[in-house]
């Protein structure tokens, strides 16, 4: 509020999927945990996007993991400034979890 720039545009991504998704689960890793270690390097890797919506079918368990994961380690994903869950829904096709 008190920047001295005045009005600052920021980068949000409010499409996130993490390794909790039901479909686009794409992780590199050969087990849950490997892909959930890669996710979070590569979250710490981002350097400009200010906001993140974290992406899970049905369900908000990824965004809770994170958030887990960042009160247990608060030097962790310091590099965005807001995480938001959010909750993806699909009509057609019908998921089977």
């Amino acid at each position: 509020m008190n920047d001295p720039r005045g009005s600052v545009w920021r980068k949000w991504d409010l499409h996130v999927h993490t390794p909790a998704s039901v479909l686009n689960n794409n992780f590199a890793g050969s087990t849950v945990e490997e892909k959930w270690t890669g996710y979070i390097k590569t979250l710490n890797g981002i350097q400009d996007t200010s906001a993140i919506a974290l992406t899970d079918y049905f369900s908000i368990d990824g965004y809770k993991k994170v958030r887990a994961y960042v009160d247990a380690n608060p030097a962790q994903l310091s590099n965005i400034q807001l995480i938001l869950p959010n909750v993806e829904l699909r009509i057609l096709p019908v998921t089977s979890e």
